[in-house]
């Protein structure tokens, strides 16, 4: 039993982190697909904010592409005519964003450079991930035979990439400097 305890003391700062993370992770899930649920099969307002910042982004290079629902909660991407991906409510990283946000509040120390980098995170993944996704989908029309690399494995590993970066950025340069 002496060694229990001698364990605990000795992993105890890991296992708080831990069930932090857990509790926080289950919490904002939770209220993130209850959130989602209210739209019932329709496309929710972040997947509708990154559909159309692609189109604009689309808009601003001179690529013709248009957006159009589905008759499920997602919306087609169209670019010259040629319907080449689904946006739906995965593409918006709001769950990615949970777990950024979720990493750096079980860490417990919540001071205000740690609200201004979580707030400024969030911003860039949110334009890191329309960027990847503009990108994707134009790559997709002009490369379709390469969609599935694509699609599965090079653009999920650009975003959660993006993330790991932001969370050792954090570790390195605003936790362990409080």
């Amino acid at each position: 039993m002496k060694n229990i305890f001698q364990r605990y003391n000795e992993y105890k700062n890991v296992i708080i982190y831990l069930l932090r993370f857990i509790t926080l992770y289950i919490i904002f899930s939770l209220f993130y697909a209850y959130y989602l649920k209210s739209y019932n099969n329709q496309p929710d307002i972040f997947t509708l904010f990154v559909a159309e910042s692609v189109q604009k982004i689309y808009e601003i290079l001179g690529i013709h592409s248009s957006i159009e629902l589905l008759n499920t909660s997602g919306l087609k991407l169209i670019i010259n005519g040629k319907y080449v991906a689904r946006i739906v409510e995965g593409c918006s990283a709001m769950s990615i964003i949970i777990l950024f946000v979720v990493f750096i509040l079980s860490f417990g120390k919540l001071k205000s450079k740690n609200y201004m980098f979580i707030l400024s995170g969030i911003l860039s993944i949110f334009v890191f991930n329309i960027l990847r996704i503009a990108f994707l989908g134009y790559v997709l029309y002009a490369f379709p035979e390469y969609q599935d690399f694509l699609h599965r494995v090079l653009f999920p590993a650009l975003i959660y990439g993006w993330i790991v970066l932001l969370w050792i950025i954090y570790i390195l340069k605003i936790y362990e400097t409080e």
